[in-house]
């Protein structure tokens, strides 16, 4: 590195206070909810070669810290001074852009007619047209179903507003101003950024902050390699599931085997599902993408809080992940619910952490983050309120020394809830509870984070509700080191009436007027031993409603009685319970226990190896065909490898791929 060490701090803060200002110009001006109160944005800088220098932090550690825009800046031979890129799809952007309702702004900084850098600028839109309101159903198998594809364009050429392309935008959504709304807060972050960064290159001179610029990546991809440096050198393996792929019953595997030698970390995601029929891909092209190592971030922040927060990460990093897998499907794959995908993938990295470096990482968060989407008819007849009642989220899971966080996961942490008060501004439901859910956190020395329970009530007919994201309704977040997994989501509609009814997972939900939704989210996995749990802070979570006295007796074996601790009875309670209980490394539920005894890994792994010999759009179709074939076989005994492969020689012939 050229740059004076000293010299270096200081830059790397100027150019963080200028991301930090984008966002808050972004916020403050922004139009929606879901950009002004729920803080789904983020502003930034990146160099000419694509690398993200500095992040806004609005948007949480590390959750777009080593986005590549370098496809998005090739994407056209020519910049002039005022351009103003836009862009929304991810196969047009290598990945840069993983959903539709992600409108991406991209304004070249020029100094003195040199193209020196690149500002950016990003809201999640709460609607971009598609075929339901919110533009994401878990349902949708193809990108076309999801909204209006927005390869990059410009839509400031020169300075001047690319008015046939924005009447063609606000014609095919449903929250035309709103969405404009939020554009021009983004071009207001971008100004803000340029202003800014033109200020700081009048103070020091241009090479100078070129040259810091590229010190400061390097000296990220330094630091990086010297925290993986402490991680013992070896190669660690884990897997964990998506419950369904929504479309049918059949889990979605995700398996990791991560290598770490000599500072250096590779992912390699072979043995990870095909893609599917639903909305649950994520695109990232092959690439390493931050959301798909957010968790590592976290952990090498943890680890040295002197990190610079800038693309150098990736630098320490490799990928291999199949082409036409859920993580890498191959267009015109449907991608709006990649959020739950994201989330798993960071639980099977937490896995992976949790036998590299033991007793230095939590147990499973909730590893959810369900998207609640209210669409109702405007009182005047023209056109229909469209908005995110929530971003709901599940607990964290217990860590060293730490219990875990109710009502927030580690993932998508960035995101505030939405304040009742602007709810009743925006729409006409009801909210009838917002609050946390009792007992669903896995009980440990150190208890897993509760999940969240929110009711409403909706007023008006032909309201639609949308959910997605929902996940964990099957296989639970997994407890560490004795401790007990988290309890799984629940819908219900209409509770406690005679028109009660378990919805399950929503997809499209059409609701009449005085209709009644509760969801109750997961709560994260327990760490430690629960019967090694300090009775007191047991009996302040009773006090608090964090768990009931049947679950402090029957999870903690701490007797509650008259509001105090009965020491005696919770020794003798303790003492019974210590002789049924086997202390485990990881604890995953009766359910996938109960699933991996008929699906051993070894047979579910060979499935997957065959499938992927398969043509792309046979995939799914196979996988799906091959499970209910052998469930119907198997339902008294575990599936073999002579099992699956007589039936998929049978489906080959029958597919005609022999």
């Amino acid at each position: 590195m050229k740059t004076n060490p000293i010299l270096l701090e200081i830059l790397y803060n100027n150019l963080l206070s200028i991301a930090q200002q984008m966002g808050y110009t972004l916020q403050r001006t922004g139009h929606t909810i879901y950009v002004k109160e729920t803080a789904d944005f983020a502003g930034g800088l990146f160099t000419l070669n694509g690398e993200l220098v500095a992040l806004s932090l609005p948007v949480g550690v590390g959750s777009r810290l080593c986005l590549n825009a370098k496809d998005v800046i090739d994407y056209f031979d020519e910049y002039k001074e005022g351009d103003i890129i836009v862009t929304n799809d991810p196969y047009a952007t290598g990945g840069f852009s993983t959903h539709l309702p992600d409108i991406n702004l991209f304004k070249p900084l020029f100094y003195k007619s040199e193209l020196v850098a690149f500002a950016w600028a990003f809201v999640h839109s709460s609607d971009v047209g598609g075929a339901v309101a919110g533009s994401i159903s878990p349902s949708n198998y193809e990108i076309y179903q999801e909204g209006l594809r927005i390869l990059p364009i410009k839509l400031y050429k020169a300075g001047q507003l690319n008015r046939e392309f924005l009447e063609h935008f606000m014609a095919n959504c449903r929250i035309p101003e709103g969405n404009w709304g939020d554009i021009k807060a983004m071009i207001s972050a971008l100004n803000t950024g340029e202003r800014r960064f033109y200020r700081l290159v009048d103070k020091y001179g241009l090479e100078t902050i070129k040259q810091a610029m590229e010190d400061l990546l390097e000296y990220g991809h330094q630091r990086t390699e010297a925290i993986i440096k402490d991680i013992p050198d070896g190669t660690y393996q884990f897997w964990d599931y998506l419950d369904d792929d929504f479309v049918s019953d059949v889990p979605v595997r995700i398996c990791l085997k991560m290598t770490v030698k000599d500072g250096r970390l590779h992912l390699d995601f072979e043995g990870t599902d095909p893609q599917v029929k639903s909305a649950l891909n994520w695109p990232i092209m092959g690439k390493v993408h931050p959301q798909l190592t957010f968790t590592l971030q976290q952990y090498l922040f943890s680890a040295d809080h002197s990190l610079p927060m800038n693309g150098g990460f990736a630098r320490a990093l490799s990928l291999n992940v199949a082409k036409g897998s859920i993580l890498n499907p191959e267009f015109p794959a449907a991608c709006g619910v990649r959020a739950a995908t994201v989330l798993r993938v960071s639980n099977v990295i937490l896995g992976a952490l949790a036998q590299a470096v033991p007793g230095k990482v939590p147990a499973a968060p909730a590893g959810i983050i369900t998207v609640v989407v209210l669409s109702e008819p405007k009182l005047d007849g023209i056109g229909r309120n469209v908005l995110v009642l929530e971003p709901l989220h599940g607990g964290t899971g217990g860590a060293p020394e730490m219990d875990g966080v109710d009502g927030l996961d580690i993932g998508p942490a960035n995101q505030s809830n939405n304040p009742i008060e602007s709810l009743g501004v925006e729409c006409s439901a009801i909210i009838r509870e917002y609050g946390i859910r009792a007992d669903s956190g896995g009980a440990g020395q150190y208890r897993g984070g509760n999940g969240i329970v929110l009711e409403f009530q909706v007023t008006r007919p032909d309201t639609i509700v949308t959910a997605r994201g929902m996940e964990r309704y099957k296989f639970r977040p997994w407890g560490v080191r004795g401790g007990r997994c988290g309890q799984p989501g629940k819908t219900v509609l209409n509770p406690g009436t005679p028109q009660e009814r378990d919805l399950g997972k929503i997809d499209v939900l059409k609701l009449d007027p005085g209709d009644v939704v509760r969801i109750m989210t997961a709560g994260g996995g327990g760490y430690g031993n629960p019967l090694e749990r300090d009775p007191r802070k047991v009996l302040y979570d009773v006090r608090q409603g964090f768990v009931s006295r049947q679950a402090a007796k029957k999870e903690y074996g701490v007797v509650i009685e008259d509001g105090q601790v009965n020491y005696e009875e919770t020794r003798r309670a303790r003492l019974i319970l210590s002789k049924e209980r086997a202390i485990r490394d990881f604890d995953f539920g009766p359910e996938r226990e109960e699933y991996e005894k008929r699906w051993t890994p070894e047979v579910r792994s060979s499935l997957v190896r065959l499938i992927y010999e398969l043509p792309v759009d046979f995939r799914d179709y196979a996988k799906n065909k091959l499970f209910a074939d052998l469930d119907r076989l198997t339902r008294e005994k575990r599936a073999t490898e002579s099992d699956l492969y007589e039936h998929w020689e049978a489906l080959k012939s029958k597919l005609g791929v022999l």
